[in-house]
């Protein structure tokens, strides 16, 4: 059954997460809504419940995003769901103009 509320939109974006008991990784942002984003990552070892920062990049054509707090609230071997402990208007923004 379907629980989203909101429509995800697909992307392909570079990012970092740092996730406290293993540091900083590098991941692949695959979809995102207003709520929340997968992000991919080579080994999803993290788990629900679980607080991480996404620290977008910023290559030339995206504006920096300070980092955003959200919480895992999925776990698959071929990544992580992600909800946003707050809005973060200005990430979506920036991943909609991608």
């Amino acid at each position: 059954m379907e629980r989203r509320h909101q429509t995800r939109s697909p992307t392909n974006t570079p990012t970092r997460i740092n996730y406290e008991p293993l540091g900083i990784i590098s991941a692949r942002i695959r979809n995102f809504s207003q709520n929340g984003l997968f992000i991919e990552l080579e080994s999803a070892k993290l788990k629900p419940n679980h607080t991480v920062d996404i620290l977008a990049e910023s290559p030339g054509y995206m504006r920096a995003v300070p980092p955003v707090k959200a919480i895992i609230v999925r776990s698959t071997p071929q990544g992580i769901g992600l909800s946003f402990l707050e809005p973060c208007p200005r990430l979506i923004d920036t991943l909609s103009t991608l």
